[in-house]
């Protein structure tokens, strides 16, 4: 993502303008359940910001859409999580619904990923994208005869030829409930194992095959994140006998140690309690690399 340089009046600009957007949302979506706001106290702690209390940052103001699609009897969940410098920043916007299946899902994303760059740059888009859904997500819940095969992995010979992977994976944290959310699902698509550790920083590890560990980290990279680093891959060949004795982790679960909480809604685990975890999952050797930050970034 493009890097902006900004200062204090700047971002209180920025966020005027959210705010203005987030006022005309609330307005043309008034019926109960169609517009709120993850955490309500933020827009008075920008407020605050705005008025000239520049001690703390908000926390990034996030709030859901429930669209009605009639074409398809459904409704539409749309998440939205703006960054401090949105609009001129892109927003983070990811798609629910019922109806749709997680291939119906990630095309429709890629859609609306896709709607949002043709939108010219310090241009507030929300209401747009919500309008090019409205008119456009019905052409996304067809049924795909062939969904099973594009959703689940091979399981033909080839597969025993793919390497067993562990992936260890360094943000600057992970906050959204939105991206918890993600994380968790694009895991659980591909049959991976490992964890997500959320806070600052955050941490996630992910093992299986070679193809759907890199596929997950691809995922990741669409995301908008302050930073996101590969800290460590580890490669095993394929055997018929190795691929339990490679495998540290049972399943995916998110994991959490003793939150404190920061001075700006931010909050921190205890990174004793982390490395006691993975050394119990025999991968307390991943410990340094985490914190070694040695990768470069792909800031997004």
């Amino acid at each position: 993502m493009e890097k902006v340089q900004t200062t204090d009046a700047d971002l209180s600009e920025y966020f005027e303008l959210q705010l203005s957007e987030v006022d005309m949302l609330a307005s043309m979506y008034s019926n109960s359940g169609e517009f709120f706001i993850t955490v309500p106290s933020i827009l008075n702690d920008i407020k605050k910001y705005i008025a000239g209390d520049k001690k703390n940052i908000p926390s990034n103001l996030d709030f859901t859409l429930n669209l009605i699609i009639p074409e398809r009897n459904a409704i539409l969940e749309v998440n939205v999580a703006l960054p401090h410098k949105y609009p001129a920043l892109k927003p983070f916007i990811s798609i629910r619904s019922s109806k749709l299946n997680r291939h119906q899902e990630k095309e429709l994303d890629g859609a609306v990923s896709e709607y949002v760059k043709t939108i010219d740059k310090n241009e507030l888009c929300i209401i747009s994208v919500a309008n090019w859904l409205t008119e456009n997500a019905q052409n996304y819940f067809s049924v795909q005869a062939s969904e099973d095969a594009r959703e689940k992995p091979s399981n033909s010979k080839d597969r025993t030829k793919d390497p067993f992977c562990r992936l260890w994976i360094y943000s600057h944290h992970i906050y959204s409930k939105f991206k918890r959310k993600d994380i968790k699902e694009y895991a659980h698509d591909l049959e991976l194992t490992g964890f997500s550790l959320p806070g600052k920083p955050g941490f996630i590890c992910v093992e299986g095959r070679k193809k759907e560990c890199y596929e997950f980290y691809q995922q990741l990279k669409h995301m908008s994140w302050k930073k996101l680093s590969l800290a460590k891959e580890e490669i095993e060949e394929a055997t018929k006998l190795n691929h339990k004795n490679f495998k540290k982790f049972q399943d995916f679960q998110e994991i959490g140690f003793s939150v404190r909480r920061g001075p700006a809604k931010e909050y921190h685990m205890d990174m004793g309690l982390f490395l006691k975890y993975l050394e119990e999952h025999k991968c307390g050797y991943a410990f340094q690399d985490l914190f070694g930050l040695g990768p470069a970034s792909n800031d997004k």
